[in-house]
């Protein structure tokens, strides 16, 4: 008899979803203890869909702290390949340790070109530990893949019943299941106790198949511009920034004091910077809103990083150096990306 469900592949890469405790009561230190688990010991502690053909794969065996833009150009190339050879698979989910769940998502959003929906999920408790949330999340994150609402969206993150966008998606909290918000503009939607989906609204930026970046890494010979990401807080000197553009950095990313301002000695080295020709982004070290594109930024050479979190910005930003933008172009990928 023919198997007429929904084909997901879901990657495993590690990360809290796929960690072992010392017993069930850690839900603390396996942090520490580092223990991810292997597929003999991971698959039989989660509990997949019935009325979805799952299909698991080891992808990575590491805690997400360790990821980096190796792994994040093989996770693209493996949702490439599986589109391009597997058309029976009608989703993919990623299980991914939250420390860079957004970043990786994020990457994806504006690197892959396809339809393909692309849920990324982890867990803030591990399978083993009592009260874990990483069997429903992933479930979850399942039919969410394989739902035909999902299609179009570009990549999505799928955290305590919410659908959330990767292009406004935070990690908000260190240990709380409802860590993973919208810094923003809220959830796209939901998915109810019944794996039904539900989806509000839809991200109207560029993403994935009108991506302006979506081919810029294709050639492996390519690599991803060197920017930086430098915290301002009050009586801050420009040691850091100074610091970056001594390594050679081509763009800086100002984590600034809300709404984005810095102390005046900052402030002269990020003009200075700007005026030899570093892209400088002014971002906001607040952990919600836009920073607006004000008149001065036009006097002074900025770029404004709309609503973006400073580390997503840092990847946009590599993206558009890569590409070789100027300022211009760089202005309008953070006002339509």
């Amino acid at each position: 008899m023919t198997d007429t469900r929904p084909r997901v592949a879901v990657l495993l890469t590690g990360g809290t979803i796929g960690s072992g405790g010392r017993d069930e009561t850690d839900r603390l230190d396996y942090v520490d203890l580092a223990l991810v688990l292997t597929d003999e010991q991971a698959l039989p502690l989660y509990r997949f869909p019935d009325h979805i053909d799952v299909v698991t794969r080891r992808f990575t065996r590491m805690r997400s702290n360790d990821v980096d833009l190796t792994v994040w150009r093989r996770l693209r190339e493996e949702i490439l390949r599986i589109e391009r050879e597997e058309p029976d698979i009608v989703g993919v989910v990623i299980a991914h340790g939250t420390a860079t769940l957004e970043e990786t998502a994020y990457f994806l959003q504006l690197t892959v070109p396809t339809d393909l929906p692309v849920v990324l999920v982890g867990a803030q408790r591990p399978p083993t530990a009592l009260g874990s949330d990483a069997q429903t999340n992933l479930a979850s994150a399942i039919c969410l893949a394989a739902s035909p609402a999902a299609r179009g969206h570009g990549v999505l993150v799928a955290m305590d019943d919410h659908i959330l966008c990767a292009r406004d998606v935070t990690k908000a909290a260190n240990h709380a299941l409802d860590a993973f918000r919208a810094r923003a503009y809220g959830p796209l939607g939901e998915i109810d106790a019944y794996g039904q989906v539900w989806m509000y609204r839809k991200d109207l930026r560029a993403h994935t198949t009108t991506s302006a970046f979506r081919h810029v890494l294709e050639d492996p010979a390519v690599e991803l511009a060197q920017t930086e990401i430098v915290p301002t807080w009050a009586g801050s000197t420009p040691r850091l920034l100074e610091r970056a553009l001594a390594d050679g950095v081509t763009g800086v990313v100002m984590a600034a004091l809300p709404p984005s301002m810095s102390p005046a000695p900052v402030e002269a080295a990020i003009d200075a910077a700007a005026a030899a020709g570093v892209m400088v982004v002014q971002s906001s070290r607040a952990s919600s809103g836009r920073v607006h594109h004000r008149r001065d930024f036009d006097r002074r050479g900025l770029v404004s990083s709309d609503s973006l979190s400073p580390q997503a910005a840092r990847i946009l930003l590599s993206l558009c150096l890569t590409a070789g933008f100027d300022l211009a172009q760089t202005r309008a990928a953070f006002a339509t990306h």
